[in-house]
């Protein structure tokens, strides 16, 4: 089925839903310092988002859900994002997921499945291949089993959230029994997969035919818990197969980018917020030099007001960009885009806001001065976690190879 984006919810309706998000987002930076500090997921957030409910906000009301559409969750992550990025990138897979899914899964499996995300179940989706991330093609195997289903084998690089996860969609391509991956590359295409399947690890990240290797060691967002899940004869019925996945993922990837970009986005409002109030009240007292005076408050230095404004600017057009992409969608207003096109232009949002807010972490060390050149300081930690937006898709190269491509076609340029 297509997942319909539309105006279920109403404002006043969603005031409560935004409230509990708002929170998480205290709860999140009350904590966000530590769990970077110690670079693991933050394990005391998942009772707290799973008591929330927020996890079903896009639940369509015809499942039980409170039908909360793309901008509403946007505003949420956002929110949850100011008080804590990393955290809320761990969750925001939860709902990039269920947006995905949702766009894709037949009735009785809507059914099925929006029942236990009602309940309170974090769902997650490993898709990235360790010789081409997220574009690559599923090395990862599904094996067809004699008695119906598939076994799954091969290794997902990103499993963000999977310490917390009680389902799991993911990629595999479908074999021949002896797990032989179809050679013509058509056929490949079209024989890897997208499935749902409940998801069970204890706390040594074990499960039945799967497990979490702990390995996330990187620049920034630590806490989100990002880990390589390896799938060693991983049981999926046949019921659990959801659709093509190249097909399935494309047409509904805006839960991927225009989620991504609130991330950013909410980064941005805390980075002002610090910036602001780090250096409103500095002052560095006789300098002589590029600026010479007996006592130098740097709020009055013309480069810091301008580089405030910057960011100010910049915050707004992240703002704006993205509210109104999401309701360019919820209108329906990208239907009147070439196909080829909706991807990317849906993902001008997340390139122009992560491109900002990386901006505005680099500015942010460089007017506060060497003191936010320490590690264990938010700024110095806003510098690594916006490093992350290059990686997840869209990046901008991507973006702009797939408009590029389509503009530079005989027929368009003939137009």
């Amino acid at each position: 089925m297509t997942l319909e984006h539309g105006r279920t919810l109403s404002d006043e309706d969603f005031e409560p839903w935004f409230a509990k998000a708002q929170e998480l987002s205290e709860y999140f930076r009350e904590i966000g310092m530590k769990y970077d500090a110690e670079n693991t997921f933050a394990y005391p957030t998942i009772p707290l988002f799973k008591d929330s409910r927020l996890g079903s906000l896009i639940v369509p009301p015809a499942y039980g859900g409170p039908g909360g559409n793309i901008l509403q969750l946007s505003k949420v992550i956002t929110e949850m994002s100011r008080g804590d990025s990393a955290i809320t990138l761990a969750y925001n897979m939860h709902f990039i997921t269920l947006g995905i899914v949702m766009s894709n899964m037949g009735e009785v499996q809507m059914k099925k499945w929006l029942d236990k995300i009602n309940e309170g179940s974090i769902i997650f989706g490993p898709w990235s291949e360790q010789r081409a991330g997220f574009s690559g093609l599923a090395d990862t195997k599904a094996i067809p089993q004699p008695g119906g289903g598939w076994k799954i084998y091969g290794k997902k690089m990103w499993g963000t959230l999977g310490e917390a996860a009680d389902i799991v969609v993911s990629s595999a391509t479908i074999t021949d029994a002896d797990g032989n991956i179809p050679t013509d590359f058509e056929e490949r295409v079209a024989a890897e997969m997208m499935y749902i399947n409940d998801f069970e690890v204890d706390e040594n990240g074990i499960g039945d035919g799967v497990r979490i290797e702990k390995t996330w060691n990187a620049l920034g967002m630590h806490a989100t818990g990002t880990h390589v899940i390896v799938f060693d004869g991983f049981y999926v019925p046949e019921e659990n197969y959801v659709c093509e996945n190249r097909t399935g993922l494309f047409s509904s990837l805006e839960w991927a980018s225009l989620l991504f970009a609130s991330i950013y986005y909410g980064m941005s409002l805390r980075i002002l917020e610090e910036t602001r109030a780090t250096l409103a009240k500095k002052h560095l007292g006789a300098v002589f030099g590029a600026i010479a005076a007996s006592d130098v408050k740097v709020g009055q230095v013309g480069h810091i007001i301008d580089g405030v404004g910057d960011m100010a600017v910049r915050v707004e057009q992240n703002r704006r960009i993205l509210w109104q992409t999401c309701n360019d969608v919820i209108d329906g207003y990208d239907e009147e885009w070439p196909i080829e096109l909706r991807v990317p232009y849906i993902g001008l949002a997340k390139t122009t806001i992560a491109s900002n807010t990386t901006w505005m972490a680099q500015k942010a060390m460089s007017m506060v001065g060497g003191s936010a050149f320490r590690k264990g300081t938010i700024f110095e930690r806003f510098y690594r976690d916006s490093c992350a937006a290059l990686y997840q898709p869209l990046n901008a190269d991507q973006t702009y190879s797939f408009i590029g491509e389509y503009m530079l076609q005989p027929d368009e340029l003939n137009d």
